[in-house]
């Protein structure tokens, strides 16, 4: 399988960095100049590498939402009710030359058995490529019977589970759902996002610790970043100097 992403936007770590102070602590590392981090600009045929940070998990759970909010702009595609995504695509930030974080977007699984076969064999394969994995799971339903099946198809090894945060999305929408708007869960909502935490982590026994957040709020978003930030900084892919 040929391994393509399409970048939707280019810039500097500064972009994201002053939005969440975590991606201030990857300025000028570096990424190990292997060929598993190593990415062709296919326009130009220049030679970059990349720490790649990859959104997996269904459609309509999150992931491109939870880029937007990184990047503080629609800048990918997102509905409720359709699958937006058909390909990977990146927003790609410097770090330092040649040297760039790479938010990977990728196409939501669970919209059929046919697609499902297909997206999970492109997991697995970007998986070779990735440093972090952002399995997006959503607080608001009870049925994750497709995301087991896909977490234990396509993350097999310990190796491959050291790579992967758990991020519990849509904590706004959680019961007792709150009718006067705020980023914050009521005392009530925390109560029953502690349980969820306790629900992933039984099924999925991930070696990270799981975050719950909001990507529509803002809430937790910091605390996402951090957990990011931390299991890059742990890969053998960045030399910081």
């Amino acid at each position: 399988m040929e391994i393509i992403k399409y970048y939707r936007h280019r810039g500097h770590i500064d972009e994201i960095s002053s939005r969440y102070k975590a991606f201030s602590k990857l300025t000028q590392a570096k990424i190990q100049q292997t060929s598993r981090l190593e990415w062709k600009n296919k326009r130009h045929g220049t030679i970059s590498y990349h720490a790649q940070v990859s959104f997996f998990g269904k459609s309509g759970y999150g992931k491109s939402s939870t880029v937007n909010a990184f990047f503080g702009n629609s800048i990918l595609k997102t509905s409720d009710v359709s699958a937006c995504t058909r390909e990977c695509q990146s927003l790609d930030f410097q770090i330092s030359p040649d040297c760039y974080l790479s938010l990977a977007d990728f196409p939501g699984i669970g919209e059929s058995e046919y697609r499902d076969k297909e997206y999970l064999e492109m997991y697995a394969e970007y998986l070779k490529y990735s440093t972090v994995v952002v399995y997006v799971v959503r607080a608001d339903t009870r049925d994750y019977s497709i995301d087991d099946t896909a977490y234990r198809k396509v993350f097999p090894t310990y190796i491959d589970k050291k790579k992967v945060i758990f991020a519990l999305n849509c904590c706004d929408k959680i019961e007792p759902i709150n009718r006067s708007y705020s980023s914050e869960p009521t005392q009530e909502q925390l109560r029953n996002i502690e349980k969820k935490v306790d629900t992933i982590n039984s099924i999925f026994i991930p070696y990270n610790k799981i975050i719950s957040y909001s990507a529509e709020t803002g809430w937790n978003m910091n605390e996402l970043a951090d957990a990011m930030v931390s299991v890059l900084s742990s890969s053998q892919d960045i030399i910081f100097e």
